[in-house]
């Protein structure tokens, strides 16, 4: 569980930029998509791929929500988006593996970027299949990113009425939130150890547009919190994103004094550790975890 949970949170557009050697070094914390951190690795892909490989369930998210699930033929395991229920698993977010990938002989493998994955993907690319290397790091990349997939499958229009889809959540979300209080929150991405989203990270960005203020401050967007200090911060609300975790307990939890009042949310999905068209439900249901006085408006 302690994988499935770093998997989920270490988080799914310009035309092809020239084809980057394998080799080539990878800029850790480097620029988002929005800021032109997108690049290629391998040889150059085609101009319409027929069988692709997603290397993370927001990338799959993205690739359904343009209509070209069929040209998929290979998610991780931990893809749940019942389209894809049938096909070959390769592996995980952190730990894709090459040979099941080259096994599927895709002509297109899309990879939300994470160092820990970098060693496969580099083999993949190595071996002559093109990699799509897309770093996204907060809201503006996942538009970006969409555009960018959507071209790389050969189809831009799609990309542009995803890209507006989910520009106008955000515009709603954050009109809806501006008269509203803003409520100092605690997201929780993990229980065992307690992982909170940190400033930086893609959730915080989530709870700024639905007009909440995140307690947790300093440069480390996955910090790994002691439950004590969580208490100390003394958030209004704690948000529980730990979906997969509901049920297994966190033994002192009921420390923070939010918990104890009962003003803790449990969210029924992962969308809001999955950076792509998932934001647009999610942002619904951030919403409401954050202004439940809203529901009736």
């Amino acid at each position: 569980m302690r994988s499935l949970t770093f998997a989920l949170v270490v988080l799914a557009a310009a035309a092809p930029a020239l084809a980057q050697p394998a080799n080539a070094p990878w800029p850790d914390g480097g620029q988002g998509a929005a800021a032109g951190g997108i690049r290629w690795l391998g040889p150059p892909a085609t101009a319409s791929p027929r069988r692709v490989v997603s290397l993370a369930p927001s990338v799959t998210d993205t690739i359904v929500a343009l209509g070209h699930v069929s040209q998929l033929v290979g998610v991780t395991r931990f893809d749940s988006a019942p389209e894809v229920a049938r096909l070959p698993r390769i592996g995980g977010f952190l730990d894709p593996s090459a040979e099941a990938v080259v096994a599927l002989r895709p002509d297109l493998v899309v990879w939300l970027t994470d160092g820990s994955a970098l060693a496969p993907v580099t083999r993949i690319a190595e071996i002559g299949i093109p990699v799509l290397a897309v770093p996204i790091i907060g809201v503006a990349d996942v538009i970006f990113a969409t555009r960018a997939i959507a071209r790389a499958l050969g189809d831009p229009a799609a990309g542009d009425r995803v890209a507006a889809r989910i520009e106008g959540a955000l515009a709603r979300a954050r009109a809806r939130a501006s008269p509203l209080p803003r409520r100092r929150v605690l997201l929780l991405v993990g229980h065992e150890p307690l992982v909170v989203a940190g400033p930086g990270s893609y959730p915080d960005e989530l709870l700024a547009v639905v007009g909440a203020t995140n307690v947790v401050r300093g440069t480390t967007p996955w910090p790994v919190f002691p439950v004590e200090r969580a208490a100390a911060l003394d958030p209004e609300i704690v948000i529980d994103a730990a979906v997969r975790e509901h049920g297994g307990g966190q033994v002192g939890l009921d420390a923070i004094p939010a918990v104890r009042r009962g003003a803790i949310r449990r969210l029924t999905t992962d969308d809001a550790l999955r950076p792509g068209p998932a934001m647009i439900r999610t942002l619904d249901e951030l919403f409401l975890a954050v202004h439940p006085e809203a529901v009736a408006r």
